[in-house]
């Protein structure tokens, strides 16, 4: 069976006595990051679970979780923004024969 994109969640969990966070995901960036830091950083970050709609579980240090919510961008910088990463797109297909 299938999961459906709406069920495909992160969820971050911790409580206020342990030292450590639980990171349930479908993200797979998130997935291949958490996979990285596990090989380098064994102390710090294990794969508690694997379950088979494809989703990982991994407990990491609860200080690592933080909210970020970047800069306030002006219409103008968002729309100079989109320009840059529209060239670089182009750039890189151009650089790899596309």
């Amino acid at each position: 069976m299938s999961t459906s994109r709406l069920e495909q969640e992160t969820i971050i969990g911790f409580n206020e006595a342990e030292a450590t966070a639980s990171v349930y995901t479908h993200n797979g960036a998130l997935k291949s990051k958490l996979e990285k830091l596990a090989k380098e950083r064994p102390a710090d970050v294990q794969l508690s679970r694997r379950y088979p709609e494809g989703a990982v579980e991994y407990t990491v240090p609860k200080r690592w979780v933080k909210v970020n919510a970047g800069p306030v961008l002006t219409e103008e910088e968002r729309e100079r923004r989109r320009e840059r990463a529209k060239a670089t797109r182009k750039a890189q297909l151009a650089q790899n024969g596309g």
